[in-house]
């Protein structure tokens, strides 16, 4: 007899992979808008973080429960969709907020980077900043697309 994963098991293996792609992809957007728009980024920093970021949030979790939905109903069902994918910029929003105003926080993952030298540049201090925001994004993004997850999939 061979063990097969239970349809349950493989539900909730295939909630958490698309969980921590959210989680990824909301947390490289801020570096890589700073890569992109860097004078932009660096001058308007919090309206990345409390506007463009969970913007960005809500319609790739948006994405990701269409598709999930789909893959667990069959159907589409654009109120549980867009419901689900609601929780995402408030979550962001929080987790960026207690970065941003807490940055004590943020000393945990600064202090895993390389640390700076008394001329660094302001750039280079913002990237190394950014890199504290990104952890909290990442798991903004991965608890978020989890709750959603669980929404979208009950048929």
């Amino acid at each position: 007899m061979e063990n097969k994963p239970t349809t349950k098991s493989a539900d909730t293996t295939v909630r958490a992979a698309f969980a921590l792609f959210q989680g990824a992809v909301v947390a490289m957007a801020y570096p890589l808008l700073f890569m992109v728009l860097p004078e932009l980024a660096v001058s308007n920093s919090s309206l990345f973080l409390f506007l463009v970021i969970p913007l960005f949030g809500f319609f790739t979790s948006s994405f990701v429960n269409w598709f999930l939905q789909y893959m667990f109903c069959k159907s589409i069902n654009v109120g549980k969709i867009f419901s689900g994918a609601a929780i995402t910029p408030g979550l962001l929003i929080g987790f960026s907020g207690l970065a941003y105003w807490l940055p004590f926080l943020r000393k945990p993952v600064d202090q895993l980077l390389p640390e700076l030298t008394p001329d660094a540049t302001p750039d280079m201090r913002f990237a190394h900043d950014m890199w504290g925001y990104s952890f909290y994004l990442f798991w903004a993004g991965v608890y978020s697309q989890t709750l959603a997850a669980g929404m979208v999939a009950a048929c």
